[in-house]
């Protein structure tokens, strides 16, 4: 349905966000505004629906209510009839624009118009059966979901006690038949997640029924974690018949991974559903492609890569390489005795770089992903000198100096391999038996075969201080003004 969303002016959002998945992830640091683009959704959408949405001076950039706020939603042709138009092209368009300004008495007013600034007639809006429901999901303990309706009571209409006995009992067995099919569909989802769960009603007040979720044939619902519940809330509000926008802020709250992963497969085969997520977890990352990514400063990151790079960030990003994406600043290695060891230094003394392993010599797309995110980022390579002839720098390492100059990113040349640089800056004493000289090199010294992970424990056990180490010396020097 959406296709994108525009903010002006509105808390500190000011751009173009485009949703093209059943499923879409907003990440970035606390107080970005992630939460800000689901409110301002529902903002908008409150707009049409006369759903309540209440505008504060602090609602407007930097709280000067004196310049409008103007929301722009663009939608899919014909997802909404009432909001379809054709441009001076003779194009369909469809969509809407929501408009908060500030009256002279001090009010708050909204004015909703199609995209091309025509006026609309909004009550025939709401009548349009197309208008989605919106769902706005924290998820916390959520006990119980209830319909809409009215509050008044009608047990002081019935003549008798039985009377109203008989009535509620009627309703009841009526609307759990009316929820036959959402019922069987819900049990079905909840089997996926391996719990019994279950919906059941309260006694009816005839127009205000309570919902809830029960285990199995309990009588209530206070042994169910909050991590069902909050999966619960979410499949429930995907049952709907009419198209559901769900908004989910920080949807990894109260779910262990193995949930996370679940819960998010099952919801993209979900359908008339779009949902817009927030999150700050590197499995949620892991489980999502980079297309389904929404990065709050730089928008959709699947925009801006190349496709190749794009299929080996897809192919390639897991829960550890993934940090790259929250992190503030990233150092790439090659291997895991670099990694092991750098985050052994980190440890120890509370540094706020995050070491990025890219398994192998795949510098260049990670290399693009920390650009394209504005990361603060140092590469870490060896230069295999020892693999020429003539103890000259590979190709492959010089190659990847072009490439981060051409991104201003800085690189710290290792003589050789790991062992060989701690060796010449005589960070290795007494190892004799772990080290070896080159077949045909012999002035360069390298690790025995499958003895690399024991120089590397031999210096954490040792406590050895590579404060003093080139490698350690260039970091801390690029990255000590974050």
């Amino acid at each position: 349905m959406i296709n994108s969303i525009k903010f002006e002016n509105f808390r500190n959002l000011d751009g173009k966000y485009s949703f093209k998945n059943v499923l879409n992830v907003v990440i970035g640091k606390n107080n970005s505004g992630k939460t800000n683009i689901l409110e301002g959704i529902k903002l908008a959408f409150s707009s049409i629906t006369n759903d309540y949405f209440r505008i504060l001076k602090s609602d407007f950039k930097d709280s000067i209510d004196s310049n409008a706020i103007k929301i722009t939603v663009e939608l899919k042709n014909d997802s909404i009839p009432s909001f379809n138009f054709f441009d001076e092209d003779k194009n369909k368009q469809c969509g809407f624009t929501v408009s908060i300004r500030k009256t002279q008495s001090g009010r708050y007013i909204k004015n909703v118009t199609l995209l091309n600034g025509s006026p609309i007639d909004i009550d025939i809006i709401r009548d349009d059966p197309k208008i989605p429901n919106l769902y706005f999901i924290p998820l916390i303990r959520i006990e119980d979901i209830y319909t809409a309706g009215l509050s008044t009571g009608i047990s002081t209409f019935i003549e008798s006690e039985e009377k109203y006995k008989e009535l509620k009992n009627e309703s009841k067995k009526v609307i759990k038949e009316e929820l036959g099919t959402k019922t069987k569909k819900f049990k079905e989802l909840c089997g996926k997640f391996n719990q019994n769960l279950d919906i059941e009603l309260t006694d009816p007040k005839i127009t205000n029924e309570k919902v809830y979720i029960v285990d199995g044939k309990s009588e209530h619902n206070f042994n169910i974690g909050a991590g069902y519940k909050s999966i619960a809330n979410i499949m429930l509000n995907t049952l709907d018949e009419k198209f559901n926008i769900i908004l989910i802020d920080e949807i990894e709250n109260h779910l262990h991974p193995a949930l996370i992963r679940t819960l998010i497969r099952e919801l993209r085969n979900v359908t008339n559903t779009i949902i817009i997520s927030t999150s700050h977890s590197p499995v949620v990352i892991n489980e999502i492609g980079v297309e389904e990514i929404i990065d709050i400063s730089r928008k959709n990151i699947y925009e801006q890569l190349d496709k190749t790079v794009l299929t080996k960030i897809n192919t390639f990003l897991h829960p550890g390489r993934n940090e790259l994406m929250l992190a503030d600043n990233i150092i790439l290695v090659e291997g895991y005795t670099e990694e092991i060891l750098l985050k052994y230094y980190l440890k120890d003394n509370n540094y706020n770089w995050t070491v990025v392993n890219v398994a192998g010599v795949m510098f260049e797309p990670y290399i693009e992903l920390a650009t394209l995110l504005g990361k603060k980022t140092i590469v870490i390579s060896d230069n295999d000198k020892a693999l020429s002839e003539g103890l000259e720098k590979s190709s492959r390492f010089k190659k990847l100096i072009n490439i981060c100059n051409k991104k201003s990113i800085k690189i710290i040349e290792v003589e050789n391999t790991l062992e060989t640089d701690l060796f010449n800056n005589k960070f290795l004493t007494n190892c004799e038996n772990l080290l070896k000289k080159h077949d045909k090199h012999p002035e360069i010294f390298i690790a025995r075969e499958k003895r690399k992970m024991d120089i590397v424990q031999k210096i954490i056990e040792e406590n050895v201080d590579l404060s003093k180490w080139h490698v350690i010396k260039e970091i801390d020097d690029e990255f000590k003004s974050n």
